[in-house]
């Protein structure tokens, strides 16, 4: 992993519905274009805030670059590349600096669905709280990439949903013991403790660089990990750990890939 270091590749993909561009940084490339980034990642329900600096972008690729167009960020080793997250552009902004120009991008993940129209729907009795899910998402055009309930409650007397759309699937998918979050920018809703299997071992030869921390606070306990940056390591994120430290299986509840010109890093929380 120390040599793979050296090969740092990064894509940013953009579409704004009528142009497409796509920037990357190669840094065994000369030619490419310089990149920095934060893209943090969690289990809570409300997206991501991101950010991504790029440097000295021509005219006609600034152009393309708007608000509400749909962005990504891939990133990796040459041969080890993943998405780390993707999403809408919300601002967007180009300003002098010295001899560069720098076009500064946020993103915020997946689609924030704040912004719903209210919806008033009234289900019969002995409606599931999947079926509500699915038709209230679908009648407010929320997109969920996977439903997996603990519980799939019975709504013996019915159920009216009335008011903002997510708002309303929270609610529900906390009565059904579950959580919703975003997973490189789709909307999950799933067990707390469920996760996706990476089959990914992280220690000091495939990139941690140094030993785990111990976390606690009033909701979870865990380990703060750091390592160079991994895409494999995003919310819900199930991975091995091997360190002096602590050994074992985690899932990882939330963390930060990012680069800032020379730190090329992924720190993360796992429980």
């Amino acid at each position: 992993m120390t040599q793979m270091q050296w090969m740092r590749e990064i894509y940013v993909h953009i579409n704004n519905g009528s142009e497409y561009a796509t920037i990357h940084e190669k840094n065994e490339t000369s030619g490419s274009l310089k990149i920095n980034f934060s893209i943090p990642f969690s289990d809570e329900p409300k997206p991501a805030e991101c950010e991504v600096v790029i440097y000295n972008l021509s005219r006609n690729s600034s152009n393309k670059i708007k608000k509400g167009a749909t962005i990504s960020v891939t990133a990796g080793y040459r041969g080890d590349k993943g998405l780390l997250s993707q999403g809408k552009i919300t601002k967007v902004a180009t300003v002098p600096s010295g001899v560069d120009k720098i076009t500064t991008i946020h993103f915020s993940e997946g689609i924030d669905y704040a912004d719903k129209k209210d919806i008033n729907i009234t289900f019969k009795k002995g409606t599931s709280a999947k079926s509500i899910i699915q038709r209230v998402a679908s009648k407010a055009s929320i997109k969920i990439y996977q439903i997996k309930l603990p519980t799939n409650k019975i709504y013996k007397s019915g159920y009216t949903a009335d008011g903002d759309a997510l708002s309303i699937i929270e609610e529900i998918v906390s009565d059904c013991k579950a959580a919703i979050y975003y997973r490189r920018g789709n909307l999950i809703i799933r067990s707390i403790k469920s996760g996706d299997d990476e089959r990914f071992t992280l220690n000091s030869s495939t990139g941690l660089i140094s030993s785990p921390e111990s976390v606690e606070n009033d909701d979870y306990k865990g380990w703060g990990i750091q390592s160079l940056l991994q895409h494999r390591i995003a919310t819900a994120s199930i991975i091995t750990l091997k360190s002096k430290t602590v050994n074992g299986t985690f899932r990882v509840k939330n963390g930060t890939h990012s680069y800032d010109g020379s730190t090329f890093i992924t720190q993360c929380e796992v429980i």
